[in-house]
C-alpha cells in the first residue's frame, strides 16, 4: 500500500497532472491480487484506494488490457514472456538467413524478443503456452486473443527495450523501468502518407 501512497503524493505535487492526466494501471506478476493465472483481474480496491480517491483520472485496468484511440487497437500485456517461453521451448531458436524483417540481424536478447513476438502474433493468442506454464481461465480467454491482429501490441516484460513491426503490428516493449529509468512514447499516429498512418516510437530516458 505504501507504493501507491508514495506514487500519489508525487503525482498530487502537480495539480494539473492529478486533476487532467490520465492514468492506465495494468496489474504485472508481481502486484498484488490473484497471480498466476491469466486473465488477470485489477488490482483490488484495498491496495488503492487513496490513489482512486486523489486523482480524477485513475483507471485500474485488467491484464490485458485493449484500449482504442481512434480506428487504432492497442493491445496492453504485462507478463515475463520471454522467460516463459525460454524456459519451455522445445527447440532453440535459430536465426533464419531470409527476407524476413522480424529475424534479421541484432543481438541474442533481440532475436529472442522477436522469436517471442513472431510466436505469439503467429499463435494469435497472448499465451500460447501449455496450462501448466501458464494457466487460463477458460471462460475468459476471448481476452487473450490476437485475431484480428491489433495496430500494436504493448508489452511489459522483464528484458531490454525493443520495437518490432511484425505483419502492420508494431510490437513494443518499454523494459523495466528500474533499468535505466527508460521509458517509451507512443503516438499511434504520427506520419501521415495519403490514406495510410505510420505510429511514432520514441525511445527515452530520464537523467
Amino acid at each position: 500500500i505504501s507504493y501507491f501512497d508514495d506514487l500519489t503524493n508525487i503525482i498530487c505535487k502537480y495539480p494539473n497532472v492529478a486533476k487532467e492526466g490520465r492514468f492506465v494501471f495494468i496489474p504485472g506478476p508481481n502486484d498484488p491480487g490473484i497471480t498466476g493465472v491469466l486473465p488477470r483481474g485489477p488490482i483490488p480496491n484495498f491496495f488503492t484506494s487513496s490513489l482512486r480517491s486523489k486523482v480524477k483520472h485513475a483507471i485500474f485496468a485488467s491484464n490485458p488490457c485493449r484500449m482504442r484511440f481512434f480506428t487504432k487497437e492497442i493491445v496492453f500485456f504485462r507478463d515475463d514472456l520471454v522467460g516463459k517461453m525460454r524456459r519451455h521451448c522445445l527447440l532453440e531458436p535459430r536465426e533464419d538467413n531470409d527476407e524476413d524483417e522480424m529475424m534479421s540481424g541484432g543481438s541474442g536478447q533481440q532475436q529472442l524478443s522477436r522469436h517471442a513476438i513472431k510466436t505469439v502474433l503467429d499463435q494469435s493468442h497472448l499465451s500460447p503456452l501449455p496450462l501448466s506454464a501458464s494457466p487460463i481461465y477458460w471462460q475468459h480467454d476471448h481476452a487473450l486473443r490476437l485475431y484480428p491482429f491489433p495496430d500494436a501490441l504493448i508489452v511489459g516484460d522483464r528484458v531490454d527495450q525493443y520495437y518490432e513491426n511484425y505483419e502492420e503490428c508494431d510490437a513494443i516493449n518499454p523494459g523495466p523501468f528500474s533499468n535505466g529509468f527508460n521509458f517509451v512514447v507512443y503516438r499511434p499516429i504520427g506520419e501521415v502518407k495519403g490514406n495510410e498512418t505510420k505510429a511514432d516510437v520514441e525511445f527515452s530516458q530520464i537523467e
